[in-house]
């Protein structure tokens, strides 16, 4: 039970890691410790998605908590259900990871997600003493319809927008649709189908999975394309010319459309780009840098009290709404800024320089194994800036290496800046080495 926990939610093989006398024992743990009448639930549309939720909703009503049960959704419905109502809840995913994966993210009554409860749940699960009594399950239709208003109220898309989406058969094409009708958007859909494998896909917005993407948008001649991951929490955008981008050209384009209205402050995750400071303070905020990972950015937004925050794997998160990352709100957001311009995306982020930036990931043998790895790293270099989860390896004002363990796969992940292409593939190959000779060691 223990290597299904990570720094930010539960993830496992389902069958294997989590069974579902786990998924009860979880939910037994998660009532026993909250301090809440009320818990909301939803779940994505992974083939075994209802019966962790079952099992799961079995254990916490155990505990004598009442469950609203908002039924298969996309997560920033489920999230955004208990912020709009103030109740803590859960949802039951594994957002990117392959279909035989499923696990459960937590998140607190003002949307942010569990962090330091996490080790409590786990402590509680392991101890066999719960909570006992009867608690029940209302399930309610109001949480897409409550979402998609608040959305409504608060965006405004000034002209005909085309868009181009890749849903990879996951939670987003439960509602795009509907979303978009309410603004006349053309939609360009590509596997809008919900299944419960994917289609066959892991529902990754990366690399080749975006080819189709890139090509719907140039034959369609689309404003911009946007994949989904699995839950629906991230969006990785498409210009109208078929190019790919990271969380940080994007987030740019948010940042001075924010700041140009409220000054404020602006959260950052380790792995952004140097840039990012300095155009921040050229608009008038101010920059804050925090580790990386959904639970800590939303941490820090709240605490800062900051209006945006973005992380490099494109999560979004747009303060003035709610702290959750949420890939509808982010594409939402674009439309209405390219509604009210003259200028394409391609335009925008053409404006936008950065220096060159690569991610990527090389496997471990196991969970155990990676965190070995890290540690060995960690010794090599003991000057680098610690980020709990690995460190930042500084070379001079604009190159760095961040070496971290991956949350949710047997990975350890590499972001590299650089202050040109030529300078980044020798970092790319040097840390590489360095990397897979602790792996091997």
């Amino acid at each position: 039970m223990e290597s299904l926990f990570g720094a930010y939610d539960i993830r496992g093989i389902f069958g294997k890691d989590l069974t579902l006398d786990i998924c009860e024992k979880i939910g037994k743990a998660t009532g026993t410790l909250i301090d809440s009448d009320e818990f909301v639930v939803g779940y994505d549309t992974r083939e075994h998605s209802p019966k962790v939720y079952e099992a799961f909703v079995k254990g916490i009503t155990s505990t004598g908590v009442d469950v609203i049960s908002v039924g298969m959704v996309p997560n920033p419905v489920a999230y955004f259900t208990g912020f709009n109502n103030k109740l803590p809840g859960a949802y039951i995913t594994a957002s990117h990871n392959p279909p035989e994966y499923n696990g459960i993210k937590f998140f607190h009554k003002d949307g942010t997600s569990f962090v330091n409860e996490l080790q409590k749940i786990k402590e509680i699960a392991l101890s066999n003493k719960f909570k006992e009594g009867a608690g029940n399950v209302a399930e309610v239709d109001y949480a897409i319809t409550d979402y998609e208003e608040y959305i409504y109220k608060r965006i405004t898309i000034d002209k005909k927008m085309k868009i181009a989406a890749e849903c990879f058969n996951g939670s987003s094409a439960l509602i795009l649709k509907q979303l978009l009708d309410y603004y006349d958007i053309e939609l360009t859909p590509l596997n809008m189908v919900p299944k419960g494998d994917f289609g066959g896909l892991r529902p990754e917005p990366k690399g080749a999975n975006l080819e189709n993407l890139k090509k719907a948008v140039l034959v369609n001649k689309s404003d911009f394309g946007i994949a989904f991951d699995g839950d629906s929490d991230r969006g990785v955008f498409i210009d109208d010319k078929g190019k790919e981008y990271m969380a940080d050209i994007p987030s740019i384009i948010f940042i001075k459309d924010i700041l140009s209205k409220t000054k404020g402050k602006i959260i950052a995750a380790a792995d952004c780009p140097t840039e990012i400071g300095k155009i921040v303070e050229e608009n008038g905020g101010s920059i804050h840098w925090t580790r990386v990972g959904h639970s800590f950015i939303e941490e820090a937004v709240v605490k800062e009290k900051a209006l945006y925050g973005f992380e490099q794997s494109s999560h979004f998160y747009f303060k003035t709404f709610y702290p959750f990352s949420d890939g509808f709100l982010a594409m939402l957001r674009m439309a209405e800024i390219l509604s009210k311009s003259n200028e394409s995306f391609s335009s925008m982020a053409g404006k936008i320089k950065i220096n060159p930036m690569e991610k990527f990931y090389i496997r471990c043998k196991d969970h155990q194994h990676k965190r070995a790895v890290m540690q060995k790293i960690r010794e090599e270099f003991p000057k680098g800036k610690d980020y709990a989860d690995g460190i930042k390896i500084i070379i001079n004002d604009v190159e760095w290496v961040l070496i971290r363990t991956s949350q949710t796969n047997p990975e350890i992940n590499i972001n590299i800046e650089a202050k040109n292409e030529k300078r980044l593939k020798e970092l790319v190959e040097k840390y590489s080495k360095i990397v897979e000779e602790k792996i091997n060691g």
